[in-house]
């Protein structure tokens, strides 16, 4: 119990001793390593010392043997004490101050975040507004502009002049000319387009019957006429090539009156 210690406290804590490892509460990546290397040996002496596996199995029970002397003991609780008070206490108490300040850095980050997305929907909402104002000008000119073209274009001239162009259009789409119809005089137009359309089996109902053009001997003026409907003019048009075939009349043909 009295005999002298194997282990000395020297033994762990020269290279310590020798820097200012705790002594200003900063710690390096190679000062953290150092103090753990010298718990690390540190225990594993006193495992050897004291019989057990691992320090985790460590308790007053197994550290209470006659075998081991006071002088030992001694030494190693000095070790202990030191490095427990010299750098593992300052260790935990930097990285405490540490984890505060960066804590406290993220807090104004993370306000300057928010600041900065504040002013980001300030600035858009600004923008949104100009845009706003200008879409809304661009819409009172155009419904002015549309107002006026609106205004001219229905006046009472313009309708009439739209409503007698449209007329006069589907009239057209009505009549037909009948060519190479020989001319007579004092002839009856309409009898002689119904005898033509007969030729191709149409028996439509046939109006307004002309000549249109100068009288001119030797030439026959073409026939303008009209039926009911356009759908008339086609069918008429459809069958007309038949006049081709038919004896008297090959020299005749129909068109639309366009």
């Amino acid at each position: 119990m009295s005999g002298s210690a194997q282990f000395t406290a020297h033994k762990y804590l020269e290279e310590i001793a020798e820097t200012t490892i705790g002594t200003d509460n900063l710690f390096c990546e190679e000062n953290n390593k150092e103090v753990r290397n010298t718990c690390g040996e540190l225990f594993s002496d006193m495992c050897r010392v004291f019989g057990v596996q691992g320090a985790k199995n460590m308790c007053p029970k197994t550290l209470n043997k006659h075998c081991v002397s006071k002088a030992q003991m001694a030494e190693f609780l000095f070790t202990a004490v030191y490095l427990l008070d010299h750098c593992c206490l300052p260790l935990m108490s930097s990285a405490t101050c540490q984890l505060a300040t960066l804590q406290e850095e993220k807090i104004e980050d993370q306000k300057r975040i928010i600041q900065l997305q504040l002013d980001l929907i300030s600035k858009k909402n600004e923008e949104l507004g100009e845009v706003s104002k200008s879409v809304e000008a661009g819409l009172k000119s155009y419904s002015s502009a549309l107002q006026q073209s609106c205004t001219k274009a229905l006046s009472p001239s313009n309708i009439a002049a739209a409503v007698k162009s449209v007329t006069k259009e589907e009239d057209r789409s009505k009549e037909l000319v009948l060519f190479g119809v020989t001319e007579e005089a004092g002839e009856r137009v309409t009898s002689v387009v119904t005898k033509v359309l007969e030729q191709i089996n149409e028996k439509p109902q046939v109006k307004q019957c002309r000549r249109i053009g100068k009288s001119n001997t030797g030439a026959a003026r073409p026939i303008i006429f009209s039926v009911r409907s356009s759908d008339i003019v086609y069918q008429i048009l459809k069958k007309s090539k038949q006049l081709r075939d038919i004896e008297g009349f090959k020299t005749i043909y129909i068109s639309p009156n366009r």
